[in-house]
């Protein structure tokens, strides 16, 4: 299905450019230092000075800071993946034994749900299973090739090396699901009554050895999960901190959510609801290579976040003002991925049509004229 490419082929991802060959430089997005041509000596140095100053607070006010890391830590060369190893299947001549087969992308797909049943069952961070995908796919970008050409990958491999990334993740990243309904009770206003009670404490089970194995049904012992693990730190260099699209990049973005709609006299429950839909739309992504393998996840949780809006009664008037915070705070980062943007929205459209009957939109969404006003 997908040609031998390099990384920078790839949709959003690939370097530290964009497909439009615009670079993403967060680093170099400062206010502009302007000198007034009469000031002199001292008077002129301060006046610079206080114009840099007032110049640097006016850019702190506009942009994320949290946005602006979140980009370039996508956008490094250390996390970047490719879909290439998917040809296993088709460079692996077919066998009778299965597990000796390449592997393909229903075997990708089918590895992400098994994964997100594992994070059910044992009450951990959904956030948990993109994160350990990304593990898989930046071994395999990784591997897949060397210098005596394409080196394919069995299913018996990419399960082994699917189930270590699992273990990784949960003990780096597993203990934080908490966050998630934390971040969901905040776009509530203060005075709207909590509907989901008080957060629960989420399952600290250690996720050992043992329990990979006994999940993997024993077709793997602790000793090859253990050297699988540091193979794959090593290969990974350690760098075990990617952004996924159903992480905290949705949370970023959807904190400025709630003043916008709250403006438009909208009630907040909407905000409660775009959350619920783009976190499963992200979540989603990450079983599909098309998007998950191709665009940034940032792309991905911003046209979720978009398309979850869509299925609202939120005007376009509302929506496009959200869309142009979002420009400011993210120093136009989302008008150099408008392409890629609305890629993204149009997979997500194909694979989830029915998001509305998923997620019943709030059937009471305008505010009284008197609580639009403050004076309810």
């Amino acid at each position: 299905m997908y040609s031998s490419t390099s990384v920078g082929d790839y949709g959003s991802r690939g370097g530290l450019h964009c497909k439009a060959g615009q670079p993403v430089t967060p680093d170099s997005v400062v206010g502009a230092n302007i000198l007034d041509g009469s000031s002199s000596g001292a008077e002129s140095r301060k006046a610079h000075q206080n114009m840099s100053l007032q110049s640097s607070i006016s850019q702190s006010d506009l942009t994320s800071p949290q946005l602006l890391t979140i980009f370039k830590t996508e956008s490094s060369e250390q996390y970047q993946v490719t879909p290439n190893y998917l040809h296993s299947s088709v460079l692996i001549p077919a066998t009778k034994d299965s597990k000796d087969q390449g592997v393909s992308e229903r075997c990708r797909r089918r590895t992400c749900e098994w994964m997100y049943d594992i994070c059910d069952y044992f009450q951990l961070n959904r956030e948990v299973v993109g994160i350990a995908l990304h593990y898989v796919d930046r071994y395999f970008t990784i591997t897949f090739e060397d210098a005596s050409g394409q080196v394919p990958v069995t299913r018996r491999q990419f399960q082994l090396v699917a189930l270590t990334g699992l273990y990784i993740a949960v003990k780096l990243h597993g203990e934080g699901r908490q966050e998630n309904l934390a971040a969901r009770q905040s776009l509530r206003s203060p005075s709207q009554p909590d509907a989901v009670g008080q957060p629960q404490p989420w399952n600290r089970l250690k996720f050992s050895l043992a329990i990979c194995a006994s999940i993997s049904r024993n077709q793997f012992t602790s000793r090859e999960i253990e050297d699988c693990e540091r193979n794959m730190l090593h290969t990974l260099d350690w760098h075990v901190n990617p952004i996924v699209s159903s992480g905290s990049i949705i949370d970023s973005l959807l904190t400025y959510l709630p003043s916008t709609i709250c403006d438009g006299g909208i009630d907040e429950s909407v905000a409660i609801f775009v959350y619920d839909s783009a976190k499963y739309l992200a979540e989603l992504s990450v079983s599909v290579p098309a998007l998950n393998l191709v665009f940034k996840p940032s792309v991905i949780a911003y046209a979720s976040i978009l398309y979850a809006l869509e299925t609202t009664c939120v005007t376009a008037q509302t929506r496009q003002e959200y869309e142009n915070v979002i420009q400011k705070v993210s120093s136009l980062h989302y008008a150099t991925e408008k392409k890629n943007v609305d890629g993204a929205k149009k997979i997500l459209q194909a694979i989830c049509p029915n998001l509305r009957e998923l997620f019943p939109p709030p059937s009471t969404i305008l505010k009284s004229p008197s609580s639009v006003n403050g004076f309810s």
